[in-house]
């Protein structure tokens, strides 16, 4: 028996009569309800059409032995003809000419790749004609400058570019065109400049054959191995997704979730161990890496996934794989529980794939991250829609990003337009549709990092909305099972506080002031 004290007195019920009030007013579906005496229906996972669209990013005659020029090279001579034709467009009455043939004074149409001169930007034989007795250079977050120069090149010379186009915005490596006229002083004043534009669409209308609900799940930066990493988080994501955890109502909605895509950065920061390069053999003949624990552990819980879902994973910036994009999938070797599953798939990054007639691109973030250091420009979101209107997705490789020397051409170039452009490990989720000139649709989507957002995002297929599933352990406060996903936030404000970002909260810890 058990006393409850009221404010008028006190009233004794058994333990039965107890439950009873308690659950009377319980939905049946909800997760505290009492079990019911049936047996439900079995929930099917929803399953779709899938095409791997990322050949042109695998390496197969690997070589070293080359210098980027090529490379660069070859993005011009792709994307000029496209710059052209814009220029013709925009500007029929004004001559297209190469820098050689540029008469001072009179109006033309140039066409080019921007390259910005900075004085702040690492340069390896500056930093080794110092003294070496100096300790090492602070890393900064932007390496621009008031004295940064920007200039345009074409395949025969470069000329300096001033006026109406800004320095600070500017992104080395993208392909324009501009219209001015050449000073006395040699420059360039450019009076009009644009890019190329979105690439063509396949696929105009984004509603696709799906005439359902059906989602594909995009996670980044889950981080194995920091020292203060917090696996509860990710084990109650993987129980929704595998229907182990929630309600019915709640195993029906994530059994939706056709595929999941793992956007780099698997394992943590503090797992890539430096110092033992600088060592002596001896010293660390029998010290295990960082890395081996964590990667067992992540083969764990891929394999936990993968036993129900589909899964994409991607190599990420502190993932095993090289260094330069385009990056290589990781060996399977690495995962030999997850490997054995044909719904495992180990991908490039960028990754390109179709899904359901719903293209998706992504990378890890690299690109991104690398633009914000060497421009003014700082929202993710944004960053990604200039990639899209130059139709490069890393147009600073090889400047200031590491990538492998092409040759012949230049595979981070867009040839279609996609539906889905992800970019993973941002500080905060948030989206934005761009619609180009003729027609084209694309949801842009800055996908955080799981470790410090406890955020996953979901794209439906039927509509290609999107929006953020908050999955996180918080004691002492009041458990919420009736909503497990928020609604989409667009704000990218970054002095957001982690407790704003966190729409809801699972709380698997019982009440402390609950008593029996």
């Amino acid at each position: 028996r058990i006393q409850i004290l009221f404010e008028e007195g006190s009233m004794i019920l058994t333990k039965e009569e107890v439950i009873s009030q308690l659950t009377d007013s319980i939905e049946p579906d909800h997760l505290i309800s009492p079990p019911s005496t049936t047996v439900p229906d079995p929930i099917l996972r929803s399953e779709g059409n899938y095409t791997n669209l990322s050949e042109r990013f695998k390496l197969r005659n690997k070589s070293f032995k080359r210098q980027y020029a090529p490379l660069y090279a070859a993005r011009l001579a792709m994307m000029k003809p496209m710059l052209v034709d814009i220029a013709k467009l925009k500007w029929f009455d004004v001559p297209i000419v190469q820098l050689n043939d540029i008469e001072p004074g009179k109006v033309c149409v140039i066409v080019g790749t921007l390259f910005k001169e900075m004085q702040l930007k690492p340069n390896i034989l500056r930093d080794l004609s110092e003294d070496v007795n100096l300790p090492p250079k602070p890393e900064r977050k932007r390496y621009t400058h008031s004295s940064d120069t920007l200039y345009l090149e074409d395949e025969t010379q470069r000329i300096v570019l001033t006026s109406n186009i800004s320095i600070k915005e500017a992104i080395t490596g993208t392909v324009v065109c501009c219209k001015g006229k050449e000073t006395v002083d040699g420059k360039f004043e450019v009076e009009e400049w644009s890019f190329s534009d979105y690439p063509a669409q396949i696929h105009n209308e984004l509603s696709g054959p799906v005439t359902e609900d059906k989602y594909v799940a995009i996670v980044s930066g889950i981080s194995i191995g920091d020292p203060n990493y917090d696996p509860m988080p990710l084990q109650l994501f993987v129980d929704l997704v595998t229907g182990q955890l929630g309600s019915m109502k709640d195993q029906t909605f994530y059994s939706k979730v056709a595929r999941l895509i793992i956007a780099g950065n698997s394992l943590s920061k503090n797992t890539r161990d430096t110092q033992s390069v600088k060592q002596a053999k001896y010293l660390s003949k029998k010290v295990q890496a960082a890395s081996i624990e964590a990667a067992q552990d992540l083969d764990d819980v891929l394999t936990q996934l993968v036993s129900c879902i589909f899964v994409d994973l991607m190599p990420g910036e502190f993932d095993p794989a090289n260094f330069s994009l385009p990056q290589q999938p990781l060996h399977r070797c690495i995962f030999p529980q997850a490997a054995q599953y044909t719904s495992f798939q180990s991908v490039t990054n960028p990754y390109e794939a179709d899904i359901d007639g719903i293209t998706f691109l992504g990378t890890a973030g690299q690109n991104v991250k690398n633009i914000k250091q060497y421009t003014g420009l700082t929202d993710a979101v944004d960053i990604a829609e200039v990639t899209l209107k130059c139709r490069h997705l890393a147009p600073t490789c090889p400047d200031t990003l590491g990538c492998y020397p092409f040759v012949d051409e230049d595979p981070f170039i867009l040839r279609e337009c996609p539906h889905v452009y992800f970019i993973g490990n941002q500080k905060k989720f948030s989206t934005k549709m761009v619609n180009g000139e003729q027609g084209q649709r694309t949801l842009i989507v800055s996908v955080p990092s799981f470790y410090d957002s406890k955020q996953v995002v979901l794209v439906n297929l039927k509509d290609v909305s999107c929006f953020c599933v908050s999955v996180a352990t918080v004691i002492g406060e009041e458990p919420n099972f009736n909503n497990l996903h928020s609604n989409e936030n667009n704000s990218d404000d970054e002095d957001n506080s982690e407790n704003d970002i966190l729409e809801e909260n699972v709380n698997i810890l019982p009440d402390q002031d609950m008593e029996e």
